[in-house]
């Protein structure tokens, strides 16, 4: 995977979890805020994961 690729992935995730946290408070719905939490999650695990060799 290229490194445009994985930040255009990574920038992805974060907005979508941003839109979730958005929509779950406005709405009171927390499946939102729950998948929120989960994008964000792939967000830090995609930023943080090592390259491999």
């Amino acid at each position: 995977m290229t490194t445009t690729t994985k930040t255009i992935m990574l920038i992805s995730l974060i907005l979508l979890a941003c839109v979730c946290y958005y929509i779950g408070t406005v709405k009171g719905a927390m499946a939102f805020i729950a998948l929120g939490v989960l994008l964000e999650l792939g967000f830090w695990i995609g930023l943080l994961k090592k390259k491999g060799r």
